[in-house]
C-alpha cells in the first residue's frame, strides 16, 4: 500500500501536537517513525489507521482518500485492548471470525507461533503484560492486510521476547508496508529501511 501524507496537522483544542507533516511512503517500505515524547508518533499512527481524524491536511492510500481503509490495516498499539474474559484460543477464534488470517494459519498454529501453547485455555486477564503484548503482536501480524502499523511493538517485552518479535517480523511481515512508531528502540527499528524523525513543536 502506497501512502501519501500531505500537510497533516493535529491539534487538541488550540494546541498543535504537530503540523505540516508530509511524506510519501512507498508500497512495501518499512519506515520507522521516531521522535521525542510528545512529538505525536502514536497520534500520527492513529491518523494513518483512520482511527483518529486529522485537524488539517490529508492521508491518501494508493492515491485515494478511503474512509474504509481500516479494513485493510493491521494495527498493534498499547491503546488497543484485548477480550480479557476470553481464553487465548477463544480470543483468536473471535478475532479471526471478523478478520481474514494469513493463508495457512489456524488458531493452533498462531498460538504456537506466539510461544503460548501452554496458555491456550487460560483467560487473557491472567496473562502478564509481556504475554498480552505477544497476543497483540500475533493478531497484528497474522491478519491479512496491506498495511501493518506497529506502535511501540516491544513494549513490555524482555530480551528473549524482543528476539521473538524480530523473528515474527521476518516470518510474517511479508511484502506489506510497515510503519513502526518507536522511542528509538533498537529492537523495534531493527528491520526499518528508513527513519522519519518527527520534529517537536
Amino acid at each position: 500500500m502506497h501512502i501519501s501524507i500531505h500537510n497533516v496537522g493535529k491539534r487538541f483544542e488550540s494546541k498543535y501536537v504537530f503540523k505540516g507533516l508530509s511524506r510519501e511512503i512507498n508500497s512495501g517500505e518499512c519506515l520507522g517513525i521516531v521522535g521525542r515524547n510528545g512529538s505525536g508518533k502514536s497520534t500520527l499512527v492513529q491518523i494513518i489507521s483512520g482511527y483518529l481524524p486529522a485537524s488539517e491536511g490529508s492521508v491518501k492510500y494508493n492515491g485515494e482518500i478511503n474512509e474504509l481503509v481500516w479494513k485493510n490495516i493491521s494495527w498493534v498499539s498499547p491503546a488497543l485492548g484485548l477480550y480479557e474474559s476470553f481464553t487465548l484460543k477463544e480470543h483468536l477464534e473471535f478475532v479471526f471470525s471478523l478478520r481474514k488470517p494469513l493463508s495457512g494459519l489456524d488458531t493452533d498454529s498462531m498460538i504456537s507461533a506466539m510461544e503460548l501453547t501452554a496458555h491456550a485455555h487460560k483467560q487473557i486477564r491472567f496473562f502478564s503484560s509481556g504475554m498480552k503484548q505477544r497476543v497483540k503482536l500475533g493478531v497484528g501480524f497474522f491478519c491479512e492486510s496491506d498495511l501493518l502499523l506497529l506502535d511501540e511493538p516491544c513494549a513490555h517485552l524482555d530480551r528473549h521476547a524482543e528476539e521473538w518479535y524480530s523473528q515474527l517480523f521476518l516470518d510474517y511481515a511479508g511484502n506489506r508496508t510497515v510503519l513502526i512508531a518507536s522511542n528509538a528502540n533498537e529492537a523495534e527499528l531493527l528491520h526499518a529501511g528508513s527513519i522519519w524523525n518527527l520534529p517537536t513543536l
